[in-house]
């Protein structure tokens, strides 16, 4: 009875809104949010409902799926995992991936599949509020051995993006029967290329006169992969992941041909029913650095994507916001290419500023892992990636010798990559 007059008054009121609680509180100066684990459900962790209809969750609180428009997903992206070996910006600990998972659980988010991502973007199937999706890219092997045990454990979908060329089982890649193992417990396959071609390769094709070789090349790496992935696996291979991010417009227009109804790139932040599909934002979880993932777990930013929800647009600050007090690089204001040598401030001229207390924050990355060099007082981060987006913030703090605390603000713009005639 209780759950009919729920039926009701939602349909009374044209709208379904996600009972989710607040997000827990995350301490900025933690690396992983320590969160005791909770008890895992026999059927998975939530079950994605159908249009109009409630998820339990493992303690029974309904989760609602709201209209289309009022869902985010966070897309996460994973590489190599180790229980021993030092970790890197492509190796993460094992320990530190059960953490994150833990932490989704915790906060109650909702896991969905790469086909509830598809039919949410493309049909009318609704989703609660927020919505996580897990991708791994490349084939490591230790997604197998580190990362599918905790998967499976949690009941959490994920989806395998694979470069062809690396699937043979040896060494660290993984071997084709392993793949097969996880589709029978979540995983489903996107292709991630056939040789994991490097930016420069592309650049050198995209400067030819002719043509051709870079058609061919198109062809062979989104075309060749799907077609080599669909026969192993006689599976739907219906989406693509830029190696490196990196994409140019003869990939863009190769994609529907080659049969993928989406792309995935590098570039962080929320995505919205908006999206471009060929362009889909996803959050790169690095080893050494977990304020990315911290970043893609927090709800309360209401960036979206290409668009926040409040009217600016993501990564500018508010008109009137004072320059800082020492020089940066880029300038504030200053319009740059998508190849980001770094980000730096230099701080020789303030004086009493404890080098050991700055901070940088960079937008859609969180705290960054800046270098600090204490004889010419510049602090610095070199982005592991080319960056796409149209506005980037950088917010640096740090303190006095008195202890007083200080904070300075900038940004600037990153201008589209050349389209090659």
């Amino acid at each position: 009875m209780m759950r009919l007059l729920q039926v009701l008054l939602l349909m009374l009121c044209g709208a379904v809104c996600a009972q989710v609680p607040d997000p827990l509180p995350v301490n900025p100066d933690s690396l992983l949010m320590e969160i005791p684990p909770a008890e895992v459900a026999d059927e998975g962790h939530l079950l994605v409902p159908a249009p109009g209809k409630e998820a339990e969750t493992e303690d029974a609180r309904p989760i609602l799926c709201v209209p289309k428009d009022q869902t985010r997903v966070a897309v996460l992206g994973y590489h190599n995992f180790s229980k021993t070996a030092p970790v890197t910006n492509m190796l993460m600990r094992t320990e530190d991936f059960r953490k994150q998972m833990e932490h989704i659980r915790a906060q109650r988010y909702t896991v969905i599949s790469m086909q509830d991502f598809l039919d949410w973007r493309f049909g009318e199937k609704l989703l609660p509020a927020r919505c996580v999706l897990i991708t791994l890219d490349d084939g490591w092997k230790s997604v197998y051995t580190d990362a599918f045990p905790i998967l499976k454990e949690f009941g959490y979908p994920f989806t395998l993006f694979l470069y062809t060329n690396y699937l043979h089982g040896r060494g660290d890649s993984l071997s084709p029967e392993q793949v097969m193992e996880m589709m029978q417990h979540g995983a489903t396959i996107g292709s991630h290329s056939t040789s994991h071609l490097y930016p420069s390769a592309w650049r050198k094709l995209e400067k030819k006169e002719d043509p051709a070789p870079l058609m061919a090349t198109v062809e062979k790496e989104l075309g060749d992969s799907a077609r080599k992935l669909r026969r192993l696996f006689g599976a739907a291979v219906d989406t693509y992941c830029y190696p490196g991010g990196y994409h140019n417009p003869a990939m863009l227009e190769a994609l529907e041909p080659c049969g993928y109804k989406a792309a995935f790139t590098v570039i962080p932040g929320k995505v919205t029913v908006a999206e471009n599909p060929q362009q889909i934002h996803r959050y790169m979880v690095f080893g050494d650095n977990h304020s990315i993932f911290r970043s893609a777990m927090d709800f309360r930013n209401e960036q979206a994507g290409t668009q926040m929800l409040a009217g600016a647009a993501p990564g500018s600050l508010p008109q009137g916001t004072p320059p800082p007090p020492f020089d940066v690089s880029p300038k504030p204001g200053e319009t740059v290419g998508y190849d980001i040598p770094a980000i730096t401030a230099y701080l020789s001229g303030v004086q009493g500023v404890e080098l050991s207390s700055v901070r940088m924050k960079v937008s859609g990355f969180g705290r960054v892992p800046v270098k600090v060099d204490q004889v010419t007082r510049t602090v610095q981060w070199v982005p592991p990636f080319r960056i796409y987006m149209p506005n980037i913030s950088v917010h640096v703090t740090w303190n006095s010798a008195d202890g007083t605390r200080h904070k300075a603000e900038w940004s600037f713009k990153v201008a589209a990559p050349a389209m090659p005639d």
